[in-house]
């Protein structure tokens, strides 16, 4: 799940779009745009994306740009702004935003953009690692994090996963996995493939996440965000 904070002056009209995102699996806090100028203000913890809304915002969108990358609990994430036809004129990618959307938006249109967005900004040089959303698999210490907790993986547990998500996407039938993960030589059976990926499911997709897809009538794939 994706932690939103949702910057506008226009609530009663974006609630929708609030409860929409939620039904997709995020976590959405609204604020106005006055509230990042206040030293009291307070946003969620582990946050991953900022989207500002400046259809009606009270606050000059150059100048909210630039103090949200003032402060440190957002100078790090992804910033997406929402905007009218009207100001695409006015947009400069060096407020330090890192994408937008024009309005009207859909609440798919929005998720697909964050979702890869996010995933785009924070994952792992293939090269050492590979992270998605609260999954992070470091392939040189051969350790697998899930919302920064240490999971505890088998040698053949974690070369199944490490080479599913070095193909997002990508489905595998039992039989592949058992020549790329265990070898050719190897005589078990395909059940074992099954044993390994529903312990896998049980320790990495905690809370609702999913990464691992069943692939009927073939085998296997790790998920990706769609590419927008």
């Amino acid at each position: 799940m994706y932690r939103v904070l949702l910057i506008t002056d226009d609530w009663p009209r974006k609630k929708p779009l609030k409860s929409e995102l939620l039904e997709r699996g995020f976590s959405v806090t609204p604020a106005a745009s006055a509230e990042v100028f206040r030293d009291e203000f307070a946003p969620p913890d582990h946050l991953d994306v900022v989207v500002a809304d400046l259809e009606r915002c009270a606050t000059e969108g150059a100048k909210l740009c630039h103090a949200l990358r003032r402060e440190r609990p957002f100078k790090e994430l992804p910033l997406v702004l929402l905007v009218t036809e009207e100001q695409l004129g006015r947009i400069d990618f060096g407020l330090g935003m890192d994408d937008y959307l024009t309005l009207p938006v859909s609440a798919k249109r929005l998720a697909e953009r964050l979702n890869f967005l996010v995933w785009k900004l924070h994952r792992v040089s293939l090269k050492n690692g590979f992270s998605l959303g609260e999954l992070v698999i470091d392939f040189e210490r051969y350790e697998v994090r899930v919302k920064g907790a240490p999971i505890d993986l088998t040698y053949k547990e974690f070369e199944l996963l490490k080479f599913l998500a070095t193909h997002p996407g990508k489905p595998f039938t039992r039989e592949i996995l058992l020549d790329k993960v265990w070898g050719y030589d190897y005589y078990g059976g395909t059940r074992t493939v099954d044993v390994h990926i529903r312990r896998l499911r049980a320790k990495i997709e905690l809370g609702g996440a999913a990464y691992i897809e069943t692939v009927r009538n073939v085998g296997y794939k790790f998920l990706a965000p769609p590419e927008p």
